[in-house]
């Protein structure tokens, strides 16, 4: 009598090599909203920058408004990718941007200019940490 082992060690076969290929995918999936992030972030950093930097903006209370709004929509998409990263590059770009966000709040509550420049070098940080994750 011949016993059929063939289509079971198929089976565990495919098994085994289809779970890297999923666990593959999960890495893509991540890469994929990282970026999604980090596209994010870059509009809020120029959004930022857009209402910042124009003239008058510490004695218009309009604009000095809409640079606050703009800092806290880029906390809270900073704060959507906080923990998710699985790298140091990811978490220390989320850390340092955080950072350089709460710097620039505190400079625009105490009527100073907001120092926009940490603000960008943290974000492209993010950028390079979501493509090389």
């Amino acid at each position: 009598m011949r016993i059929r082992l063939h289509r079971p060690a198929v089976a565990v076969s495919t098994l085994f090599l289809a779970v890297p290929a999923v666990a593959g995918c999960n890495n893509v999936d991540n890469a994929r909203d990282c970026g999604k992030m980090a596209i994010s972030v870059t509009g809020d950093v120029q959004d930022l920058k857009d209402s910042a930097l124009n003239v008058g903006q510490l004695t218009e209370a309009s604009r000095r408004r809409h640079t606050a709004d703009a800092l806290h929509k880029l906390q809270d998409d900073v704060k959507k990718i906080g923990g998710k990263g699985a790298h140091a590059d990811l978490n220390s770009a989320v850390d340092k941007l955080t950072e350089a966000i709460r710097n620039a709040q505190d400079g625009l509550a105490h009527d100073r200019q907001p120092d926009l420049s940490p603000i960008t070098d943290a974000a492209g940080e993010l950028g390079k940490a979501c493509v090389s994750g």
